[in-house]
């Protein structure tokens, strides 16, 4: 059984508390009901439970009568509202980048379950799945997660952006009649994960506004790295865009080697860059095995694969086992 507990940054979880207070909800009896405390938040970089937040954000929303709660609060927000992170992925030269830099960066502000990125024909899907075993406030949540990946989208195209098709895990709709992230969409609901589609047309897109200097500033002083070896390159890696993990030019690039030098580094380490890349892949696909939501093609085409064949290949020759044998071993 899973028993780790889902924790993310306050940073991540301010914009709620101060939407709360400024409509004027009772916070602290919320707080309370819920066994969190104001103080919790007052630094940005302590852990908070998701659980217990997530019931707090159920019981504001049915007590306040906010059915889009998750809505509200993240549709005034821009990406920079969020700290050092935030303004990392608007300072990404191109909207592809600021995908790969948050599904990279996502890790350092929560051990939630990941994002990724899979490709459709002329689109590329920026999905998500939900954490598992938490029954209260799944909908303020989701209402939070998808808003915040299409304002993502928007500060690469328009404010008035909205993603041609929208998956979502939950079975309601309630309170997202005339929220401004669905507009024109196309919504499935009781889905295996949390996605939007995007053009491939778009990918290419410049910020359409850009980080505040200072924050910039403090963004390239956090990236620099000092010391190369087996574990910083992989590191990157796990980082990386769970379907696209960098290749060997793309790493060698940012430590600033060439990929000669950096392979030789890894073999006096003894191992090599695909075997890094592949120990990745089968970290990544050991947890999206685990939900059950998520057939074997599903996570097979998540991890890049182009059919489930050569991801049960992939997956047998790293485990002995089929992916499907792992599920059942799992359950």
């Amino acid at each position: 059984m899973n028993t780790e507990i889902t924790v993310v940054k306050a940073s991540h979880l301010q914009p709620f508390i101060s939407f709360l207070e400024s409509v004027g909800a009772p916070l602290d009896r919320l707080l309370n009901q819920v066994n969190l405390h104001a103080d919790y938040f007052s630094d940005q970089e302590n852990l908070i439970a998701e659980a217990p937040f997530w019931a707090l954000l159920e019981h504001a929303s049915y007590s306040q009568g906010i059915e889009d709660l998750g809505f509200q609060v993240t549709e005034q927000l821009s990406l920079d509202s969020f700290g050092v992170f935030g303004a990392k992925v608007m300072q990404a030269d191109s909207l592809y980048q600021a995908l790969t830099t948050f599904i990279r960066d996502m890790g350092q502000q929560s051990n939630c379950p990941p994002f990724w990125l899979m490709e459709h024909g002329d689109f590329i899907w920026f999905c998500r799945l939900g954490t598992q075993g938490i029954k209260k406030g799944h909908w303020p949540i989701e209402q939070h997660v998808i808003s915040l990946m299409i304002q993502l989208v928007r500060g690469f195209t328009s404010a008035a952006w909205a993603p041609p098709k929208v998956h979502l895990q939950t079975h309601t709709l309630k309170g997202a009649k005339n929220t401004a992230s669905f507009n024109n969409s196309q919504i499935l609901i009781n889905k295996p994960f949390t996605g939007i589609c995007i053009a491939k047309s778009l990918l290419l897109n410049r910020a359409v506004i850009k980080p505040k200097g200072k924050i910039a500033g403090e963004v390239v002083n956090q990236t620099v790295i000092t010391t190369v070896n087996s574990q910083v390159i992989k590191e990157l890696l796990t980082q990386s865009c769970a379907n696209q993990p960098l290749s060997a030019q793309q790493i060698a690039k940012l430590i600033g080697l060439n990929v000669r030098h950096m392979q030789r580094l890894l073999k006096k380490e003894g191992c090599s860059y695909r075997e890094l890349s592949e120990q990745v892949l089968f970290k990544q696909s050991q947890a999206m095995l685990s939900t059950v939501q998520l057939s074997v093609l599903d996570v097979a085409l998540a991890l890049g694969y182009s059919d489930a064949a050569n991801f049960t290949r992939a997956f047998k020759r790293w485990s002995g086992l089929s992916p499907t044998q792992y599920k059942q071993l799992l359950n």
